[in-house]
């Protein structure tokens, strides 16, 4: 290897072992008291997100049935009116 390409081989490495660092920190196993936090947090998130899930179908649901009375509210009436003027006719 030629002496001037030393310095640039050693900053490499000492670069790469820094990022190494970091990374095994940023991965290292967390302690159990923060992993059942991390999962409970993540359980509570699900859970949430169910329950607007559910609010937001109810909500859609009850829109489709209110349109449905409406639907056949009017078909009543219209049947009413037909039966009315064949009566009268």
């Amino acid at each position: 290897m030629r002496r001037d390409r030393i310095p640039g081989t050693i900053l490499a490495f000492v670069i790469g072992a820094g990022v190494g660092a970091v990374v095994a920190l940023l991965l290292a196993p967390k302690s159990g008291e923060e992993l059942r936090d991390d999962i409970a947090d993540e359980v509570n998130e699900g859970i949430n997100q169910v329950r607007k899930s559910g609010r937001d179908l109810k909500r859609r649901a009850q829109r489709v049935v209110d349109s449905a009375k409406d639907q056949v509210q009017d078909a009543i009436e219209a049947g009413d009116r037909a039966y009315s003027q064949a009566k009268n006719a």
